[in-house]
């Protein structure tokens, strides 16, 4: 179960040891590394984008893929030496490049909402129908519209506590849209105490419906009486969409603080 912090706001999960490779500065990508990443990413690309095709050499498509290939052996061979691991963070890398047009293509068609007339009957499911009507709606305006990522605030810092040699991660309010168009709020300011184990960290935030108030529903059966729009927030070596990363931590020998080199997605 989340973790309660602030209002409107709980920590999700710590997950925060990925690998290291002793000795190993940087990376150089070869041509048979470069095949089989590319030969991992296709597959997602063909089920996300079934109306491509032309997979033949000379596709700009196809460039785009090898070039994410190689950025993202380059990135990943430091901290994840097992093929099948890097495998997958290229899945996931090439999931990330089409989510937009995945999400269009979930959509599946035109919205549906509940017509009215004098005589209707109104019970729980059409009220749950107009609501869903109109919060899928706003998902669609803002994935088309805005895209993902922060709209303003959200900033990050690694804060001193009273406890000697305790450090705390610091969130300050502010507002963002994550991958499914879904609004996230920090209300106010949010301090977390920072992962025990790990060298790089992610933090992330994501939409989330928080039930609550639970009262006696039909039947004798116990439901909420309200939903919390809330949000998680996550420690974690990537960030899986729907989550947003909004800053990336780095352990040194003088503790954990922010990389200056990570520039969060923001919301056009």
């Amino acid at each position: 179960m989340p973790e309660y912090l602030a209002p409107g706001v709980y920590v999700e999960e710590f997950a925060a040891a990925p690998a290291s490779i002793p000795g190993v500065p940087t990376s150089t990508i070869d041509i048979a590394t470069a095949q089989r990443l590319v030969a991992a990413i296709r597959p997602v690309i063909e089920e996300m984008q079934p109306e491509w095709s032309d997979f033949n050499h000379r596709d700009p498509g196809v460039t785009l893929i090898e070039l994410f290939a190689y950025l993202t052996d380059s990135l990943l061979f430091r901290s994840v030496p097992d093929w099948a691991e890097r495998s997958k963070a290229a899945r996931r890398l090439a999931y990330n490049l089409t989510i937009a047009a995945g999400a269009c293509a979930a959509e599946g068609g035109t919205l549906k909402r509940p017509h009215y007339f004098a005589g209707k009957r109104l019970d729980a499911a059409t009220l749950q129908a107009e609501q869903d009507y109109h919060r899928e709606k706003r998902r669609r305006h803002n994935r088309h519209l805005h895209g993902c990522g922060i709209v303003c605030g959200l900033e990050v810092r690694v804060d001193a506590t009273s406890d000697v040699g305790s450090t705390r991660i610091v969130i300050e309010p502010g507002y963002a849209l994550d991958a499914n168009g879904d609004d996230v709020a920090v209300a106010s300011c949010v301090r977390i105490a920072l992962p025990p184990a790990g060298d790089a960290v992610f933090v992330s935030i994501r939409a989330w419906d928080h039930p609550c108030a639970a009262v006696p529903a039909a039947a004798g059966e116990i439901d909420s009486d309200y939903v919390e729009e809330a949000c998680l927030v996550a420690f974690t070596p990537d960030a899986t969409p729907p989550a947003l990363a909004i800053a990336r931590l780095l352990r040194s020998t003088g503790g954990w603080a922010v990389d200056a080199a990570f520039v969060p997605q923001r919301s056009t």
